[in-house]
């Protein structure tokens, strides 16, 4: 389960995550300094596929070709993550573990999309969540063509 706290500015349309929660259930923590890194990296990519890293791929040649134009989160755009364990033993892993790496990074583009739906009735369905997809949605009044 994972679960975000959101602010949105109504004038630039700038989506900030001030708050992150994630709960995982990865069978045994054997190493839970570990576990916990692998939460908050994978917690740090959703968010940065949540709002601000975008492929764009026009006639199939990828228009962000370096990293200067191809946005990533950094220390600045990640919020504090309070990152809890389920306890538990998967029987089919090996002592019981499960793989949490990859995991942590589904959670943040839901958590954050359902967050702007919650905080004003519009919910946008294509990522990332720019501040240009959010002005757009708050100026639009017919919320399926968002979604369209």
């Amino acid at each position: 389960m994972h679960l975000a706290r959101i602010e949105i500015d109504l004038l630039t349309g700038q989506i900030r995550v001030c708050d992150y929660l994630a709960v995982t259930d990865g069978g045994a923590v054997v190493n839970p300094c570990l576990f916990e890194q692998q939460i908050q990296g994978g917690v740090a990519q959703g968010l940065g596929y949540a709002l601000m890293e975008d492929v764009s791929r026009p006639l199939g040649l990828v228009r962000s070709n370096s990293l200067a134009t191809y946005l990533v989160p950094t220390s600045l755009d990640v919020p504090e993550i309070l990152s809890c364990a389920v306890p538990g033993h998967e029987a089919s892993g090996p002592f019981g573990l499960k793989g949490v790496g990859e995991i942590a990074m589904n959670g943040p583009l839901p958590a954050v999309a359902n967050a702007v739906a919650d905080a004003c009735q519009k919910r946008l369905c294509h990522a990332p969540l720019t501040a240009e997809r959010m002005l757009a949605a708050l100026e639009d009044s017919h919320e399926t063509e968002m979604c369209a």
